[in-house]
């Protein structure tokens, strides 16, 4: 149970290479970037919450021009400003090494929960606050001030790919105004091999045995969302005094807490089950047993998976209710409509009408319908092939004992769009995140270390080596 535990924190320096090949250096002399955590604290301090984009894109975007980058703006509306900064041209039809980062953020929430102003950048004790540091401005400096040492490399050696950053709108109110729209209208012109973007982190204290050791999760899949929505329309008397034995409210109540009290299947992805072995290599004794044989001992642990909502969140499909609506009507009135909506995340492996039937069975006592409000397909998990492997030993180079595993992610990211398309992407923040880190994203007083700016542009920058270098 220990081990399970552990895996709850799971879901919340340049290298030359030398191969045989052209090798090309990571930090090309002569270069003058501009400082991390400066950079970083000027970026959040634009407050681009979703919708809101345009001013963050065209600061960065600006940023790209002044250090030579070549900038395509793909949309330019104040809700949708999406642009790649490159290399080499797009239309040079090199094949592009993508770094996906979004420029949106989620609201600030009360000022006064704050240690520092949400949107101050203020940098104290080491780092740099405020919302979207660690979500998602911190990766698109790391990502940016890696390729920009090689923008001289470029102009002066005809180097076998084109490196861009990506940022794109919206991706936390679900991608359509940003990475969906690259991917449907101009991902020939992106002409992406590769995409790198969000999804995992490195964590310490997962490994009882080695607590101090590092583990990384690269995020390879990812569960899909399903919304959908229950509803009453059931006749009954108006007045609140005498209630019949079915009216709207009380079916969609009882209907929801039936839903909500159901016992979700356990299943073990091939994802989680593979990170799990890797690990088990570094345990010892029954944590080792458990973890080399999760598939066979996690049913066992049913009741513990199921109350800790993070680890449930990795092994069942979940159900969320997030609206509970009723007709308008005076206090004695008993309404003529009520509606229940749920946010449902499925494993990859789920089979989305067996779902629906699954659900439909459970609510059929209940005089209520069922609607789904959106659904997207599900996406391909993306191979462990050359592209993981080059980020996992670019991982080394600077965390030179870390674990690196695969990774499913819990919730949904703009990856989703390239792996439908059929280009590998693959999800990570380099950067070891401690626990009160993690709790800060989309909460108050989120930051960003200023070690870890830099640790994670060496890592980008050994990556870029190790693909030169293929």
């Amino acid at each position: 149970m220990k081990m399970l535990s552990k895996l709850r924190s799971l879901c919340l320096l340049f290298m030359l290479i030398t191969t045989g090949q052209q090798a090309y250096p990571a930090q090309p002399g002569g270069v003058d970037l501009p400082d991390p955590a400066q950079l970083l604290s000027r970026y959040v301090q634009i407050p681009s919450v979703s919708g809101e984009e345009k001013e963050a894109g065209e600061f960065l975007a600006g940023l790209c021009r002044e250090h030579g980058l070549h900038v395509r703006v793909f949309t330019d509306a104040p809700d949708s400003y999406n642009f790649s900064a490159s290399l080499y041209p797009l239309d040079s039809r090199k094949p592009n090494i993508v770094f996906m980062t979004h420029l949106d953020v989620v609201p600030a929430g009360e000022p006064e929960g704050w240690t520092y102003p949400p949107f101050s950048g203020t940098i104290a004790d080491g780092m740099v606050w405020g919302r979207g540091a660690i979500d998602n401005k911190a990766m698109g400096v790391m990502q940016l001030l890696a390729i920009l040492p090689y923008v001289e490399l470029a102009a002066s050696v005809d180097l076998p790919y084109n490196v861009s950053l990506l940022a794109v709108s919206g991706e936390e109110t679900g991608g359509d105004k940003g990475a969906r729209i690259i991917v449907e209208e101009f991902l020939d012109e992106l002409n992406p091999m590769v995409v790198y973007g969000e999804g995992g982190a490195g964590l310490t204290g997962l490994l009882g045995t080695y607590p101090e050791l590092p583990v990384f999760g690269l995020g390879v899949a990812q569960k899909r969302r399903l919304f959908l929505a229950i509803e009453s329309r059931v006749a009954a008397s108006g007045h609140g005094s005498v209630p019949r034995e079915r009216y709207p409210t009380r079916e969609v109540v009882n209907a929801t807490k039936a839903l909500l009290d159901a016992r979700p299947k356990i299943t073990i992805s091939p994802t989680v089950s593979e990170a799990l072995l890797m690990m088990s290599a570094h345990e010892r004794g029954v944590r080792r047993s458990i973890m080399r044989r999760i598939d066979f001992y996690g049913p066992l642990f049913g009741r513990f998976v199921r109350n800790d909502p993070l680890i449930a969140s990795m092994l069942t499909n979940t159900i969320s209710l997030t609206s509970l609506t009723s007709a308008e009507g005076a206090y004695n009135q008993i309404p003529t409509h009520s509606r229940a909506v749920f946010d449902c995340r499925l494993l990859p492996e789920t089979d989305e009408a067996r779902f629906l039937d699954h659900i439909a069975r459970i609510i059929s006592p209940y005089e209520v319908d069922m609607q789904v409000i959106q659904s997207g397909p599900p996406a391909p998990a993306s191979e462990q092939g050359i592209f993981y492997r080059a980020m996992e030993e670019s991982l080394h180079d600077v965390f030179e004992e870390a674990l690196v595993v695969p990774f499913l992610f819990v919730a949904i990211n703009d990856n989703r769009f390239f792996r439908r398309a059929g280009v590998p992407a693959y999800g990570l923040l380099p950067a070891i995140m401690s626990e009160e880190l993690m709790e800060s994203i989309h909460y108050f007083d989120e930051r960003f270390p200023i070690d870890a700016l830099h640790k994670g542009i060496a890592v980008y920058g050994s990556l870029i080596d190790r693909l030169m270098a293929l």
